[in-house]
């Protein structure tokens, strides 16, 4: 497991901007962490300040395990489609971008 950083929920949401790989699956969450989480989040910009975002917090085991599977099965889907996620799509001789959003698709597969 990657070690965890000395950081508090704030300071890691306010300065990181992928935390995919450093997640740790088996630890819980306190409550107020996750209210704290929720309040930073919500001070997040939105197309025409719509903010149209709706937060669901799950915590019931057998809930969480079903929408993971939901999780990983769209993202199955999504990954067989070449040419249309952006790991998959390739711009000219930007090799390097490329490399990047493969290394993104990488991280999202972790999750699912």
């Amino acid at each position: 497991m990657t070690q965890l950083l000395p950081l508090s929920a704030d300071e890691v949401l306010a300065t990181t901007r992928a935390v995919r790989k450093r997640l740790d699956f088996d630890r819980p969450v306190e409550d107020e962490v996750l209210r704290e989480c929720l309040e930073l989040a919500l001070q997040a910009p939105s197309g025409s300040n719509a903010q149209s975002w709706r937060f669901v917090v799950v915590t019931d085991p057998d809930k969480k395990q079903a929408l993971g599977e939901l999780y990983r099965q769209a993202f199955d889907i999504y990954e067989q489609l070449d040419g249309i996620n952006a790991a998959t799509i390739y711009r000219g001789d930007d090799l390097e971008r490329l490399e990047q959003q493969q290394r993104v698709m990488g991280s999202a597969r972790y999750l699912a």
